[in-house]
């Protein structure tokens, strides 16, 4: 519904070719942009939400944030683009399992904590993003530090499942790499999700001498310190690698339903859709975001389509 909204409301132009979803400094986004793919990138440092406004569109938990997110992805180049989340980890990460009580058994956490129920809602709504640019035949990754507990969230499992019985049982791939293979200053291990198997070629192997090199006075990573003065630290040679590897990856990428040789018409598959499991979307809130495009005065809703869109959900 929501992204019918998008569709009644906007022109959704095919324009961009790269987006990168929390993006940080956004060095990937660069190195894109260098290379002449037509790039964009989303992340809080990009907006600054004046006091009087209630919802910042650079954040993926507000309304206003998932409906640009999921508008970014519907202006990209059909079968030809490619899309990075580098998910927010602190709520996932090991250091966090005393606050937020996450193991491999019960990733949902302890949600009653405001930090742990954020988590899981820009989590789940990452995964809506691998949907879409899975559903439009784009090569996407998400990536996480070692360690996180990501991967065993139910949301982003059964978002794995349905890409496997769509593409086969290779439609999506992990690769587990040392980020010290790319100048980080630390060796950093990682891991990534990927719908192409070319993205096992991000791992070099074994890392060797990190101690030696550890203690070279030498800063082989550019450090950024954002508003509140935290350092974050991004290697330009990882996006460069990236870069490298994206024409192969949009070449390799998998999981693309196919398309049934009679389209049915739209209403009959909107009438077919199933609800979602309430038990594995827990804080994914797509009301909030049908309610804030639903006000739109841009929207322009087809007559056939009146009587299946409700001006407000709950």
């Amino acid at each position: 519904m929501i992204v019918l909204l998008l569709l009644w409301s906007y022109d959704c132009q095919q324009e961009f070719e790269w987006l990168e979803y929390f993006a940080g400094t956004g060095h990937l986004s660069a190195v894109m942009a260098a290379a002449q793919y037509r790039s964009i990138r989303f992340d809080l440092l990009d907006n600054d939400k004046p006091h009087h406004r209630r919802s910042n569109f650079m954040n993926l938990a507000h309304p206003s944030g998932f409906a640009l997110a999921t508008l970014f992805m519907l202006r990209t180049v059909e079968g030809d683009f490619g899309c990075h989340l580098g998910l927010k980890c602190s709520s996932f990460c090991k250091m966090n399992v005393g606050t937020s009580a996450r193991s491999a058994c019960a990733a949902i956490g302890w949600e009653p904590y405001e930090s742990v129920s954020l988590g899981n809602m820009l989590l789940e709504r990452s995964c809506l993003l691998i949907y879409l640019a899975t559903c439009l035949g784009g090569v996407w990754s998400l990536e996480q530090p070692a360690g996180a507990l990501t991967e065993y969230y139910p949301a982003f499992r059964e978002t794995v499942q349905n890409i496997f019985e769509c593409g086969g049982p290779t439609a999506v791939q992990c690769v587990r790499w040392w980020m010290g293979h790319y100048k980080a200053p630390t060796p950093k291990r990682h891991y990534a999700y990927s719908n192409s198997p070319a993205i096992k070629r991000i791992d070099k192997g074994v890392l060797q001498g990190w101690k030696q090199k550890g203690k070279a006075k030498n800063k082989p990573v550019e450090h950024y310190v954002d508003s509140k003065g935290r350092k974050r630290i991004y290697p330009v040679p990882f996006a460069r690698e990236v870069c490298d590897l994206m024409e192969l990856m949009k070449k390799t990428r998998l999981g693309q339903p196919e398309l049934p040789a009679v389209l049915p018409d739209a209403l009959e598959t909107f009438g077919n859709l199933q609800v979602a499991d309430p038990l594995v979307w827990r804080k994914v809130n797509l009301p909030s975001v049908y309610n804030y495009l639903r006000r739109n005065k841009k929207l322009n809703i087809p007559v056939e389509w009146q009587h299946v869109m409700p001006k407000k959900i709950g």
